[in-house]
């Protein structure tokens, strides 16, 4: 039963900005949905350098509100510390009453998360979504890393993995914890299969924030002159991104793909969808990936991907698309000439198993595990 007096406070590690652009989305697309069934608010503090005292943004629409607390920075560690956390206080005394806390990311901010708990007295829900338990990361956690992470797990009462592949990681760090599965929602209402116009030419597409260590932009463009030196010229690869492309445009001009490899970006999540829809396969070459809302989104507009199986790639079914080696560029080569000679996935068969991350999905998911937390 969904019980709509309760008041959801949603809180991050991560805001929406050009470093994280895609987790500040999947938070606040969760506090959109979860507005039609609960009050909910957002509280994020953001350091501003240009500061010398707080700031405050509310927004309200119906049942949400989101609450912007600007800080001073802070020139070292203790100044930058005390002036989050009077900003961090000053937005939880805004906030009246707070039956549960849904948080995500622990690092750096999951001491917050845990005074937010002791203040409204209420459970803490942590969605974890960061990069950092894989196991070369580990060993490289900071003192202060390793003191949030151990300090906030003790007050968690139910921790949430976005995938079966995070989870994996998560499992060594909270070996007394609970984990649940629960995706990142997607709009299945916006992201929906279109019917393409017939082409000789095949159309491959990435979209990501092109990070060379996890993203490998340089590999899939050396993939793209792998079969053009087999004597592949009939296909096109678009490369989308919010980020700079000057460097890999040059990278492809030096190697004489311009007539293969395209750029497109920045887009909004409408613009992209045409992007997904006029492709006949979607490429992910990283080398780690929590979740990869790129490739749900390409299942819900009917598209096969070809992945490393990273995240919600991790254990591709076969209809769903290839699944390819981590950073060999020859393996994903592979991997897209099959498409180019002719393999063909049913598009309804991937869109009907992209529902799994529909917002009425997770919403139900996530309805259930709230309803432990207010009986219990």
């Amino acid at each position: 039963m969904i019980e709509k007096e309760k008041h959801i406070l949603i809180l991050s590690s991560w805001y929406p900005n050009k470093f994280a652009p895609f987790l500040g989305n999947f938070v606040q697309r969760q506090a959109q949905i979860l507005a039609d069934s609960y009050k909910t608010t957002v509280l994020y503090t953001v350091a501003d350098p240009d500061l010398k005292d707080l700031d405050c943004s509310i927004a309200e629409s119906e049942n949400l509100k989101e609450i912007l607390v600007y800080h001073p920075k802070g020139s070292n560690f203790f100044s930058r510390r005390k002036e989050q956390d009077k900003a961090f206080e000053f937005g939880l005394n805004l906030i009246e009453q707070v039956d549960l806390i849904h948080a995500h990311v622990i690092v750096p901010k999951g001491y917050l998360f845990v005074r937010a708990k002791k203040k409204f007295s209420c459970p803490l829900i942590v969605t974890e979504h960061g990069s950092y338990y894989r196991a070369e990361k580990r060993n490289s956690w900071s003192l202060k890393d390793k003191f949030i992470l151990k300090y906030t797990r003790k007050h968690i009462d139910q921790l949430i993995a976005v995938s079966e592949f995070l989870k994996r990681d998560l499992t060594s760090f909270f070996v007394d914890k609970d984990i649940q599965v629960i995706p990142n929602p997607i709009n299945t209402n916006l992201f929906v299969p279109k019917e393409k116009k017939p082409s000789t030419t095949k159309h491959f597409l990435h979209i990501s924030t092109l990070d060379k260590a996890l993203k490998n932009p340089i590999g899939i463009i050396e993939a793209v002159s792998l079969l053009k030196d087999k004597g592949y010229s009939d296909f096109k690869l678009t490369i989308v991104s919010d980020e700079s492309t000057t460097e890999l445009k040059a990278l492809v001009d030096s190697k004489e793909l311009a007539n293969q490899i395209n750029f497109g970006g920045p887009c909004t999540p409408e613009e992209l969808v045409s992007y997904y829809q006029q492709s006949d396969a979607f490429v992910l070459f990283s080398a780690y990936e929590t979740f990869s809302i790129v490739l749900a989104e390409a299942w819900a507009c009917g598209i096969p991907t070809i992945t490393t199986p990273v995240g919600i790639g991790f254990d591709l079914p076969h209809e769903m698309g290839i699944q390819v080696k981590i950073n060999d560029s020859l393996s994903l080569a592979i991997g897209m000439e099959k498409i180019l000679e002719g393999l063909t996935f049913d598009a309804e068969i991937i869109r009907t198993k992209a529902l799994h991350y529909s917002d009425e999905k997770i919403i139900e998911e996530l309805t259930s595990l709230y309803n432990k937390q207010f009986n219990g």
